[in-house]
């Protein structure tokens, strides 16, 4: 019997065991598998406008005169006289007076000048009626010339005949040859008076250079603002003596207006290689001045001659159209410039990060994004022309995540 129990008890531990995992078993919870919801990312994105668009430049530059000229004095003397505007900054208009030299001078020595080239005109005045009168005398001794070869002619005639003596026959031989003697002086005497008067003029012209060189230095003794500007450098003043070419001031057109800004290579090249060209463009000028800004609108006129090794571009001149403020403009003013650049048809304006691996942006569609084909037509700083798989309306993913790609779903924000 104990070893019948001895031999049980194994085998009633090990049916318990068994028992117990199966009811552990049986027991035991069921664990339903987690469904993963699909992630939804949110983003901004931005409508397509598809439309012709300008590629403007956004540049500075600075102001310079069109015209910055040093005024001097062009005769010496005392100053006696300068103009109510000239002091330094004033705005002068064209015509209006700097300084005065004293013209004293000046005027003698027109007068001096107008004098003689008077007296050389009543010269010549009295060898052209000196020319008249040897004219008409030469025109009676030829008519004497022609009746005393009619008298020769008659004489050998006679003579022939035996109607007048030998010595007749010499004697109108003879006046014919004095009355020849004399027209020959006499259109001698004409030549010599015609290369007179021919002198004459010559000193006429000489003397009326002088008086006009006395004229001109007179009139110079006023020296007048060529131009509209602003003056500068005042130099002189009343009582001062002043030499031929000293410096008297500065004067800076006020009525033109230059502005000059850099060009990139890049940007003189996109713009050279458009048929608009660069010349003609128009730009826009803004100018802070305190509170208020000013805008002044105008044309690109010139390009430097070469490109800078300093600065790696091409300097560029714009004139500045007149306007009722260009006044109150100052030359080195430094100002805002708005180049007017290509123009593209059809395009859209797209911000840089909404481009993909150069050529791919995702368009939302129906919650999910969806990859378009473009082509950048042009850069305009952090914004870019494209054109391609897009339509108007379109949303353009314009956040960028790693896992960006195609059907991933979105909520734009």
């Amino acid at each position: 019997m104990k070893l019948f129990l001895k031999a049980l008890l194994p085998l009633v531990i090990l049916l318990l065991g068994v028992g117990i995992f199966v009811y552990l078993v049986e027991t035991k919870p069921v664990i339903e598998p987690e469904v993963v919801a699909e992630r939804v990312w949110t983003i901004s994105a931005i409508p397509v406008k598809i439309m012709d668009q300008s590629l403007d430049l956004a540049l500075f530059g600075s102001l310079k005169a069109a015209r910055d000229v040093e005024l001097r004095s062009l005769v010496s003397g005392e100053v006696i006289e300068v103009g109510d505007n000239f002091r330094e900054g004033a705005l002068l208009e064209k015509g209006e007076l700097l300084v005065g030299v004293d013209p004293f001078e000046f005027q003698a020595r027109l007068d001096e000048s107008d004098a003689g080239l008077q007296e050389a005109k009543s010269r010549l005045n009295e060898l052209n009626a000196t020319l008249r009168s040897e004219q008409a005398a030469l025109n009676r001794d030829r008519e004497v010339l022609e009746r005393e070869v009619r008298n020769v002619e008659r004489a050998e005639s006679l003579s022939k005949s035996g109607n007048i003596s030998a010595k007749s026959l010499d004697d109108a031989h003879s006046a014919l040859s004095r009355q020849r003697q004399a027209v020959e002086l006499r259109e001698a005497q004409l030549d010599i008076l015609k290369a007179r008067i021919g002198q004459q003029r010559s000193v006429i012209q000489r003397l009326d250079v002088g008086v006009r060189r006395a004229q001109r230095d007179l009139e110079n003794t006023r020296l007048r603002a060529p131009f509209r500007g602003y003056l500068t450098e005042v130099n002189a003043e009343y009582g001062k003596n002043i030499g031929a070419s000293d410096k008297v001031a500065r004067l800076i057109d006020a009525s033109e207006m230059d502005v000059q800004f850099l060009l990139s290579d890049s940007q003189y090249g996109l713009l050279v290689a458009n048929s608009a060209g660069i010349i003609g463009r128009p730009v826009t000028v803004k100018w802070q001045s305190g509170d208020a800004e000013l805008s002044f609108s105008g044309e690109v006129a010139r390009l430097s001659s070469e490109i800078s090794s300093d600065t790696g571009g091409v300097e560029v001149f714009a004139v500045l159209k007149a306007s009722d403020n260009i006044d109150l403009l100052r030359p080195g003013a430094f100002v805002e410039i708005v180049l007017s650049g290509n123009r593209y048809t059809d395009v859209a304006k797209l911000p840089d990060n909404s481009i993909f691996n150069t050529n791919t942006i995702y368009a939302v569609n129906n919650g999910r994004l969806e990859p378009r084909k473009i082509d950048i037509v042009a850069r305009d700083g952090s914004d870019v022309f494209v054109r391609g798989d897009l339509h108007e309306g379109d949303l353009v993913v314009t956040t960028r995540f790693p896992e960006i790609g195609q059907g991933i779903k979105v909520e734009v924000r």
